[in-house]
């Protein structure tokens, strides 16, 4: 068993043997570098005898998997700290215990059609609802070249889990010098007081942003459609990040991934940040909240 009393505190990285990992793979590793943070490969294994939740040096065809990951980030990131782990279970909780310290949990997203869940699995699903860090899902075509282009999205409908992603993607963006465009969009055909209260809900998400992130530049923008359908037009004029809660507002029961996370996760031509109830409510307060929890 590796000698580690807490899980990473870096970046984590979900490794399988799918191809589309190793976007996931050069993505987190540009990423880690870029804040100064190690990488932890982890390949999560069948469950066994030994006891769950507990990272283990891989051996074997897991270390030679994770090895393959391991030579995409050097390549990536030649300075990077790259660590590998293995670890029994079942995929989606073991990640997502894996990552409780993390700063990002990264996983690739297959080509996607259909119900999310019947076509990446229950482990993206559950790491999106539950994990306590961001969850960037890395889609299968993303390629280094595509790489920070363009402003970092955030959908804003006024639920808790928008204001979290507001603030976490004020401070991607801050960290990359990029721009960061908060998208409210409403149902074509709405009253003009419809229109002005959510330009209200727009402007209380980013209301402290500006102070904490001096050098950001947060555009609001209203758009009439389906929210998905709109957040994906936009993202498809070279976003280089779309971030979003799990669910929406008024989603205080049932799933734990709101349809509109699902449709975009599903088609987005970049990577997609998700943040989970307990991930939005570390970036709505992340120096209290990362203070209490040592990270």
């Amino acid at each position: 068993m590796i000698d580690r009393s807490v899980p990473p505190a870096g970046v984590v990285v979900g490794v399988d043997g799918d191809p589309t990992t190793l976007r996931a793979v050069g993505w987190a590793a540009q990423e880690a570098d870029h804040r100064g943070l190690p990488l932890d490969l982890v390949q999560v294994l069948p469950p066994s005898h030994r006891p769950s939740e507990e990272l283990y040096t891989p051996t074997g065809r897991a270390l030679s998997l994770l090895d393959q990951a391991r030579r995409i980030a050097t390549g990536a990131a030649p300075d990077l700290v790259v660590r590998l782990s293995v670890v029994d279970g079942v995929a989606g909780p073991a990640l997502v215990t894996a990552s409780r310290r993390a700063h990002l949990l990264v996983l690739g997203a297959r080509d996607l059609a259909g119900s999310l869940e019947l076509t990446l699995g229950r482990t993206l699903v559950h790491a999106m609802g539950h994990a306590a860090c961001p969850v960037v899902v890395v889609p299968a075509h993303w390629g280094p070249e595509d790489r920070h282009i363009g402003p970092v999205l955030a959908g804003v409908d006024g639920s808790p889990e928008s204001h979290g992603a507001v603030a976490f993607a004020a401070d991607v963006a801050d960290r990359w010098r990029a721009r960061v465009t908060a998208i409210g969009v409403l149902p074509r055909g709405v009253t003009d007081a419809e229109d002005e209260a959510r330009r209200r809900v727009l402007a209380e998400a980013r209301a402290g942003l500006t102070a904490r992130h001096l050098g950001v530049r947060i555009h609001e923008a209203v758009r009439h459609g389906t929210p998905s359908g709109e957040i994906l037009a936009v993202a498809r004029d070279r976003a280089a990040l779309v971030v979003l809660g799990s669910r929406g507002r008024g989603a205080l029961v049932g799933p734990l991934i709101g349809s509109t996370s699902q449709a975009v996760v599903r088609a987005a031509p970049c990577p997609v940040a998700v943040l989970s109830s307990t991930a939005a409510a570390r970036w709505t307060s992340p120096e209290r909240v990362w203070a209490e929890e040592g990270v």
